[in-house]
């Protein structure tokens, strides 16, 4: 609380220079000293003007003098004691020797009169000047209570918005410190991906012998892969030779096939024809038996029947049929025998040309059989190279798709971490600007409020001229003194906002 004091020796004008809002609000009740303003202790300690020395002092000095002074007794209820004291002394006007007290008795009665008089039993009112209308206490009253227990309103709004602000800020404070922190952490991990930072420069030769490694690893994959297309091209050439033989054996099968019958009949007429020698064989042997027989037979018979013959009796010579005989069945033998060599001769070549083809045909059949298994072991060795192969890069590139894709998930989750940051800093900066739009409008209220009660301390500054222009022909008579002294007196309470 802040008093203002201006002393001026015109005591009749003191109930018009007292308006309802320049009250003190202490909450206690405070005597004022007019004509001794309080020291800067005094203005620092309020409770030091209310000590009995000094009021003792004030009441010696005034009550018992002959000159003219008053006393102003000013009581302002608390808050927790506003209902108690409503009914209290608000006023006081005390009326001696040179002296003038006003009192509030729940009551206040004014009647013109040119001075201040007495009314009842030490009662006193205070009147205007010659002319002008009486000054109503009651209504002051009135106005000083509605003042106080708005200005009580407001203080407690103003408590309650400046706990307001204090939370505010102190979520500002947590608020801006957060968004620092997480800043920083932005900014690390910006700089982890984009700059390079003291733990990449740390790190910078293990980050080099890694990317030699990725280096190599990748000049590796591409090896790979060149040879894997080699490998695949020379598969495709395998496959096409693998189908080459494949349908050469197919056309040799459907020769065979196609030979078969031939080979069958040859083999069957083959087998007759054997057997068809073997017989001639059997029956030329016997037939050259039996002709040897017979002529062994004719021959002995010849020679017996010449002997006979010519031993009995002289007999025709038969010498000569008997050798025009022989030279006829010698002749007929012989065409017989020439007939069935060459019948057999012809058979026998017949039969070997047919042997000379089965066993060129067995051996081509023979040689198609080597060259099929030489294509399938070839064929299987190829197939077993390329699961080999295939085995060999599957487990690479699995190795590496499996690297990729660890890659690939963690780029994800940093940037799924850097858009959570990103959100929170943009949900922080939404929070401060929203709460800096309230400070910004409680600080136009603030200072509305302040304008406000500039305006009105400007219109009670001028209301307080006002009214010592008004009361400046006032003068305070009482008991049997005469005199007076003339005090202008302005008291002005200015309790600022927090």
């Amino acid at each position: 609380m802040h008093y203002l004091y201006w002393l001026r020796p015109d005591p009749a004008c003191l109930p018009a220079c007292l308006p309802a809002c320049l009250l003190p609000r202490s909450g206690v009740d405070t005597e004022v000293d007019f004509l001794h303003p309080p020291s800067e202790n005094q203005r620092k300690n309020p409770t030091m003007s209310r000590s009995q020395d000094r009021i003792s002092s004030y009441r010696r000095h005034f009550e018992d003098s002959s000159s003219s002074s008053y006393q102003v007794r000013v009581s302002s209820p608390s808050p927790t004691r506003r209902d108690s004291r409503h009914a209290s002394a608000g006023y006081s006007c005390r009326s001696g020797a040179g002296s003038m007290r006003v009192e509030s008795a729940g009551r206040r009665n004014v009647r013109p009169h040119a001075g201040l008089a007495l009314v009842g039993q030490g009662a006193m009112v205070c009147v205007g000047p010659t002319g002008e209308p009486a000054i109503d206490l009651d209504v002051a009253a009135a106005e000083n209570q509605e003042f106080l227990s708005t200005r009580t309103t407001e203080k407690q709004e103003m408590i309650v918005l400046n706990d307001r602000l204090a939370v505010y800020i102190d979520k500002v404070r947590s608020l801006e410190q957060q968004n620092r922190l997480l800043e920083s952490e932005i900014e690390a991990y910006q700089n982890r991906f984009e700059n390079p930072s003291g733990l990449r420069l740390l790190y910078e030769e293990q980050l080099r012998e890694l990317k030699k490694i990725a280096d190599q690893m990748r000049v590796h994959r591409d090896f790979s892969l060149a040879a894997k297309d080699s490998t695949a091209v020379q598969l495709e050439a395998i496959k096409i030779k693998y189908e080459e033989a494949v349908e050469l054996r197919r056309k040799a099968e459907l020769d065979i096939e196609t030979f078969r019958p031939d080979v069958d009949k040859a083999t069957s007429s083959r087998i007759a024809l054997e057997k068809k020698l073997e017989q001639l064989e059997v029956e030329i042997e016997f037939l050259k038996r039996v002709h040897q027989q017979e002529i062994e037979e004719l021959m002995s018979k010849i020679y017996s029947a010449h002997a006979t013959a010519q031993s009995a009796f002289e007999l025709p010579d038969l010498a000569a049929a008997l050798k025009q005989i022989q030279t006829q069945m010698d002749s007929w033998y012989k065409n017989k025998f020439e007939d069935l060599t060459s019948k057999t001769s012809r058979h026998v070549d017949k039969v070997r040309g047919i042997r000379d083809q089965i066993a060129g045909a067995k051996k081509d059949i023979q040689s198609k059989d080597r060259e099929l298994d030489s294509l399938r072991t070839k064929n299987e060795a190829l197939e077993a190279k390329i699961r080999e192969t295939q085995e060999k890069y599957k487990k690479e590139l699995e190795d590496l798709q499996a690297r990729i894709e660890a890659l690939h998930f963690e780029l994800k989750s940093y940037k799924e971490k850097i858009a959570l940051h990103l959100r929170e800093y943009q949900d922080l900066l939404n929070v401060k600007m929203s709460l800096e739009i309230e400070i910004t409008t409680y600080r136009k209220l603030v200072e509305g409020e302040d304008l406000r009660l500039s305006g009105m301390m400007q219109t009670l500054s001028l209301r307080s001229c006002s009214m010592s222009a008004i009361g400046g022909g006032m003068s305070f008579s009482g008991g049997g003194g005469g005199g007076g002294e003339e005090a202008w007196v302005v008291l002005v309470e200015w309790v600022a906002a927090q």
